[in-house]
């Protein structure tokens, strides 16, 4: 008898373990995405797609904020993020979810539709800070993580990374990351960081030594933030798969 009650209550341990292994954490993410007009029109459209198809496949407590690279982040992000917050509360049939999903896709074709379709400066580091700003404010008990689509060309009307000499070699590259590091004090704690490459009409022609600095750059200003990173190649397919892991991540 005691071998079968011991059985029994394994058995129902194991149970209350699976269960536990099955409750998924909700998912908060944070992305900002550039679609300047170097970003080309093709990659622009895959981008906007897949986070199309991010927002009909979120899931119960998730939370999604969007946030458009301009060329004044500090002046023209206001009133343009877009937030979404998937219910916490189930409705029967989860009609909760289906309603959900069916206005945060007609909030983000509208979103989309606010986009400046002739947007030629990019903010990126004042894209960052209001990246910063949301997760401040966001929970912090799901998993946060801040995904960045973009062609990394900085363009605020005080850096121009296409023509810098700044931006001339990697060594200099890495001393103005540090100068600005030191300056805007840009701190992640607790976020995995994810950056993917956008095709552009303005990366593709530069000497690979300038490259190599941009990559420089971002690297050495993002570590300082507390980040490990790398730029990734498909910026459209990490978006398709926000999920995957990230090379690098949070601290």
């Amino acid at each position: 008898m005691t071998t079968i009650n011991n059985v029994r209550y394994a058995a129902i341990t194991l149970l209350f373990l699976l269960a536990g292994c099955s409750q998924r954490t909700p998912q908060t993410t944070v992305e900002v995405l550039d679609t300047s007009l170097s970003i080309t029109p093709r990659a622009e459209k895959d981008a906007l797609d897949a986070v199309q198809n991010q927002i009909a496949h979120m899931q119960r407590g998730d939370r999604l904020v969007l946030i458009p690279v301009t060329g004044d982040a500090a002046n023209n992000a206001a009133g343009r993020v877009l937030r979404l917050s998937a219910p916490t509360e189930r409705e029967t049939y989860d009609t909760d979810m289906r309603r959900f999903r069916e206005t945060a896709l007609k909030q983000f074709a509208a979103w989309v539709s606010s986009l400046d379709p002739h947007q030629t400066r990019t903010d990126i580091l004042g894209s960052l800070d209001i990246a910063r700003q949301e997760f401040d404010v966001l929970p912090k008990d799901t998993h946060r993580k801040l995904i960045v689509v973009s062609d990394f060309l900085e363009d605020d009307g005080t850096y121009r990374f296409v023509s810098a000499s700044s931006l001339a070699n990697p060594a200099r590259a890495r001393e103005l990351a540090a100068q600005i590091q030191q300056r805007t004090g840009l701190a992640l704690p607790g976020v995995s960081l994810c950056l993917g490459r956008l095709e552009s009409s303005d990366f593709a022609p530069l000497a690979a030594q300038r490259k190599e600095a941009v990559q420089a750059f971002w690297s050495a200003y993002l570590v300082a933030a507390g980040q490990s990173t790398e730029i990734q190649f498909d910026g459209t397919g990490l978006l398709a798969d926000a999920e995957r892991g990230c090379a690098g991540g949070k601290r």
